[in-house]
C-alpha cells in the first residue's frame, strides 16, 4: 500500500512537470508568433520548439534555460522559417530572433 502511494505521487509529479514544460512552450510560441514580421497574407504553417545549441548553452548566464522556437510560414508562395530564442522570466516570455 505504501509503495503504491509513492508510485502515484511520483506519477503526479512527472505529469505536473511535463504540463509545466508544455505551458512554457505555449508561452514562447505565442510570443514568437506575435513577433513575426507584419506581412500581408503571412500564414503560419507549423511551430515547434527545440533545445538551444550547446554553443549557446556554454556561454549562457541566465537562470532559466532558453529554448528555440521555429515558426514555419508561407507568404506570397514563399516558405520561410523564423527562429527565435525564448526565455521565460517571472512568468513572461522574452524572444529574440536568431539566424539558423
Amino acid at each position: 500500500m505504501h509503495i503504491e502511494k509513492i508510485a502515484i505521487a511520483a506519477s503526479v509529479m512527472l505529469l505536473a512537470t511535463a504540463s509545466g514544460h508544455a505551458e512554457d512552450n505555449r508561452a514562447c510560441i505565442s510570443k514568437a508568433t506575435e513577433t513575426l514580421p507584419h506581412i500581408v497574407g503571412l500564414v503560419i504553417k507549423k511551430t515547434r520548439t527545440r533545445p538551444v545549441p550547446p554553443a549557446i548553452l556554454a556561454t549562457w548566464q541566465g537562470q532559466t534555460r532558453p529554448i528555440i522556437v521555429d515558426v514555419d510560414t508561407v507568404a506570397a508562395g514563399t516558405e520561410e522559417t523564423y527562429s527565435y530564442m525564448c526565455v521565460l522570466t517571472k512568468g513572461s516570455a522574452y524572444v529574440r530572433r536568431v539566424m539558423s
